[in-house]
């Protein structure tokens, strides 16, 4: 179903929310606006965004209507990990109450074989977080939360700031449990010790100076591209001679033309274009090695190219022996 786009009234700050401690007074009126939002959403079939008002709802003024409608609109979303870990808040909230407890234990028993079941511990009360994700639950010594099948990390943020993290694996249809305890205090907060006594002074060690043996030069000889421009050279060479002998079939053919002329001609034409072809690439090579990876014996960089003149292709050299 598609989605309008309106206006929301309503903040859904939901990680940030309910991750801290409860206002001393709950706040009824936003919590309304909240879980009226959350109507208007779920009858548009924006169910996620339905979940996260009614959750809004159930931090701002806790009630059972709130918390039941989060599972509902979880479900519909296809969210079955966070209505699962609902309905088991939903369970210690309000286990006296029949229609909460039913709800609660038929998404359960809907979870329990296709997802993994995490009891955390923390000492003291904690806030938790599961791959970089706020799971937006009040803050509590012992929280229940499903996961995928697959690792997981967990992260904990106690009330004073500290924070711990485990990795688990989890497994479908298994129970696992974890205990989180803060961080020790870090060592820049820990009381200076005190000095002791000085060590005797002892005279400086002698560095002796690292030896290094001087290395050879490095590169290729300049034969090598040397013997490259030769054969570029002998390659252009070629080629206009192929040329020539191209020109004096075309005037054949022309003369008197036939089949056997125009197939020769053909054959003619192809092998001076791979012949001056060959030449460039053979002299493109050989610039490339003699600039870069040459042991020249002076230090100017020699300088090859190969260019292509009216009498086929020119070649030329610059540099120092």
């Amino acid at each position: 179903m598609a989605t309008p786009i309106r206006s929301r009234t309503t903040a859904l700050l939901i990680s940030a929310t309910l991750a801290i401690a409860p206002a001393a007074h709950a706040d009824v009126s936003a919590a309304a606006r909240a879980f009226s939002d959350g109507q208007s959403a779920q009858l548009e079939g924006d169910y996620d965004h339905a979940a996260q008002s009614f959750e809004l709802a159930f931090s701002n003024a806790p009630s059972k209507e709130a918390l039941r409608s989060a599972i509902r609109a979880r479900q519909l979303a296809g969210q079955l990990a966070r209505a699962a870990t609902l309905a088991e808040l939903l369970l210690v909230k309000y286990a006296d109450d029949p229609p909460s407890t039913k709800l609660a234990g038929e998404v359960i028993a809907d979870a329990r074989s296709k997802l993994g079941r995490i009891t955390v511990t923390c000492a003291p009360r904690c806030a938790l977080a599961i791959g970089g994700r706020a799971m937006s639950l009040p803050p509590a010594e012992t929280q229940v939360v499903y996961v995928a099948p697959g690792r997981h990390v967990i992260e904990a943020t106690f009330d004073d700031a500290r924070t711990a993290s485990r990795e688990i694996a989890a497994v479908a249809g298994a129970d696992h449990e974890v205990r989180m305890s803060p961080s020790a205090p870090s060592a820049s907060s820990a009381a200076p010790a005190a000095p002791g006594p000085a060590a005797p002074s002892r005279a400086p060690a002698t560095v002796q100076p690292e030896r290094t043996e001087p290395t050879g030069p490095h590169g290729l000889p300049r034969t090598v591209p040397l013997a490259g421009a030769a054969i570029a050279v002998g390659l252009a060479g070629a080629g206009v001679w192929s040329g020539l002998d191209t020109n004096k079939a075309h005037d054949a053919y022309v003369k008197d033309p036939s089949h056997p002329a125009f197939t020769s001609g053909q054959s003619k034409q192809l092998r001076t274009n791979i012949l001056f072809g060959s030449a460039i690439a053979v002299g493109a090579a050989t610039a490339v090695v003699a600039i870069w990876w040459t042991r020249w014996s002076g230090d100017e960089t020699p300088a090859i190219a190969l260019s292509p003149s009216s009498e086929g292709a020119l070649v030329t050299y610059r540099g120092h022996f």
